[in-house]
């Protein structure tokens, strides 16, 4: 049943049963637990130093993005990344379901709203303002969305046992990367935001709707707190970003 409203991105649809859906070309056949990262840098760095073989890809128009498979004696799970934004995140998340992944943790980077953060600091997302258009195909209109609590839970005290510092907080997700204003930002930070991102909505969007252990460190960034944009050089912080994946994927091992 369509729940009908004025704007388009507020319709929702309560069916269930899509015209097409990944399981229908998709077969399963990858490892359960699954690191989604948008830090490829650091991600061909650590495929290579550990020889990890390429089990799979993720398909696209633009270009096929490999997934990886990490196994030792006691562990097996694969590492793969998604297309920016909103939709390739969503569309990332159902395929690697679709195969066989049952539980995740995506990592990378985003802005910070604040300006006591330092580039490099780790935020563990419990919400989102969903400022994007993809999560409203998967859940009724709201201003917010949990990430999955469980994990979250799970995530939060791993990282205490492992004493890595990080804190906790909402991120703002939006579909505009070039339109986050002054007045914008401010507004967000009012609502208690401390990151600006594209993706984190979608994941917890999809996350809820099929039921999915998932959670996300995000890596502060570039800084949009005051008068002007700093980059703060933020993706060339190459020991903080292999760190974090490091510890995603230490992370899910355990979940």
């Amino acid at each position: 049943m369509i729940v009908k409203n004025q704007y388009p991105i507020c319709e929702f649809d309560t069916n269930k049963n899509p015209i097409i859906h990944p399981t229908n070309f998709l077969t399963e056949n990858l490892p359960k637990k699954c690191v989604i990262t948008y830090l490829r840098k650091e991600l061909e760095h650590f495929c290579k130093e550990n020889k990890l073989p390429i089990i799979g890809h993720l398909n696209s128009e633009v270009f096929d993005i490999p997934i990886y498979e990490y196994a030792n004696d006691t562990d097996r799970l694969c590492i793969t990344m998604a297309l920016c934004g909103a939709p390739g995140a969503a569309v990332a998340l159902e395929e690697l379901y679709a195969m066989g992944c049952e539980t995740f943790i995506v990592c990378g980077g985003a802005g910070a709203l604040t300006n006591d953060s330092k580039v490099g600091e780790i935020i563990v997302p419990v919400s989102a303002v969903r400022d994007e258009g993809t999560s409203y195909h998967y859940l009724a209109p709201s201003r917010e969305i949990e990430c999955h609590k469980e994990t979250v839970e799970k995530v939060v005290s791993y990282l205490k046992e492992m004493e890595v510092p990080f804190k906790t907080g909402k991120t703002w997700t939006s579909d505009a990367i070039y339109r986050e204003t002054p007045d914008m930002i401010e507004r967000r930070r009012s609502e208690g935001c401390i990151t600006v991102e594209m993706e984190a909505a979608a994941f917890f969007a999809v996350s809820h709707y099929y039921h999915i252990p998932l959670a996300q460190l995000l890596y502060a960034g570039d800084d949009v707190s005051g008068e002007e944009w700093d980059s703060r050089n933020w993706n060339n912080q190459k020991n903080i970003r292999y760190e974090l994946l490091r510890i995603a994927i230490e992370i899910v091992k355990k979940l």
